[in-house]
């Protein structure tokens, strides 16, 4: 797979010296759904600053589409970065969705029936058409998200850099937001986000990278690095609650293996039932 994002050794520190990234190195693949997992003060958001071009390293070099962010080749591809930030307020200053989510395409010039297009159509794929003509400061806190997204998607961009996307979302709200950004994935649009909510990642991102003090601790497949309890440990962070319970059962020979995901958690019951019966498992195949 093509590497589009492509970082090496950063370091970011910001005024008064307080270091936020320290020898930070990653790649990320074209199309993959990548999660940047760590508490808060990790540096997370400061990584997604530093891709999209927003700020600029003290030392390293981020390249993008093969294009250093400090270059001026940079600023041409820009436009195929899109920035979710964790305050949907951040991005939200116009009077109505709508507006909001057109002014990036207007701000290139686009002719207004072009915008109206694509604007419908952004709204649309979001599940927000019916909020259009809403102020955005009248909207709950997970609308706010979906429009926050918007703004970034009317861009068609090639790669969407989410920063703490569900975070203060009730749990229906999570998964909604979720099956729209696994869309936009299958879309071919690659995915870039940070969080410090373990629970989202089982069934959502493919391949993380864990972060405490300004360094990655350690990167991989979502299971290795959600079942590798002393690195979470490390970080400062504990695994999913399924995780953590099967491990448990493990330890006392009760199931062989740890799922990550209910689906995974069903099959694996189904097993240890149909094996010979013994322990506590006994009174349940009864």
């Amino acid at each position: 797979m093509e590497i589009v994002i492509e970082a090496r050794n950063l370091e970011y520190s910001y005024a008064g010296g307080i270091k936020a990234l320290s020898g930070v190195s990653l790649d990320v693949f074209e199309g993959e759904r990548l999660g940047i997992l760590g508490p808060n003060g990790a540096g997370k958001s400061t990584l997604i600053l530093l891709i999209s071009g927003l700020i600029k390293p003290n030392n390293g070099w981020i390249k993008v589409f093969g294009k250093e962010t400090r270059s001026k080749e940079f600023e041409r591809i820009r436009s195929s970065i899109g920035v979710v930030f964790q305050d949907p307020d951040d991005q939200l200053f116009n009077n109505t969705v709508f507006d909001d989510v057109a002014y990036g395409p207007r701000s290139l010039g686009m002719d207004e029936d072009a915008v109206k297009r694509i604007v419908n159509e952004t709204l649309k794929i979001m599940g927000i058409d019916h909020l259009a003509n809403r102020p955005p400061h009248r909207l709950s806190y997970g609308e706010k998200k979906k429009v926050a997204i918007a703004t970034a998607l009317v861009m068609k961009p090639k790669i969407l850099l989410l920063d703490e996307p569900t975070a203060n979302l009730d749990p229906k709200s999570k998964i909604d937001l979720l099956g729209i950004l696994k869309d936009l994935n299958r879309r071919g649009t690659t995915l870039v986000l940070t969080t410090h909510d373990v629970e989202i990642l089982p069934d959502f991102i493919e391949r993380m990278v864990l972060m405490n003090s300004g360094r990655i601790l350690g990167s991989g497949l979502t299971r290795e690095i959600l079942c590798d309890e002393w690195m979470l440990q490390e970080a400062s962070m504990e695994p999913p609650l399924l995780v953590k319970l099967f491990t448990r059962l493990k330890s006392k020979g009760l199931v062989e293996k740890v799922p990550l995901t209910v689906d995974e958690a069903e099959r694996i019951i189904d097993e240890a039932l149909k094996r010979p019966a013994k322990g506590q498992f006994a009174n349940l195949s009864n």
